[in-house]
């Protein structure tokens, strides 16, 4: 997400996602916000923003 294509970042965060389940690592909520925050970058791009809201939503719960 940070140096390559953001859409084909996109569908490795949401697989990513979908295989953590529920959050219980410190670790992986700091690298999913830095994830979101990488997405934030992409306004342009709606999947980047689709991610960013599965990540918001993950990392509250």
């Amino acid at each position: 997400m940070a140096k390559g294509d953001p859409r084909q970042a996109t569908v490795i965060g949401h697989k990513a996602l979908d295989d953590v389940g529920r959050l219980t690592s410190r670790r992986a909520a700091d690298d999913l916000k830095e994830l979101g925050r990488f997405a934030g970058r992409h306004r342009k791009v709606e999947e980047a923003m689709y991610l960013r809201q599965r990540i918001a939503a993950s990392v509250q719960a």
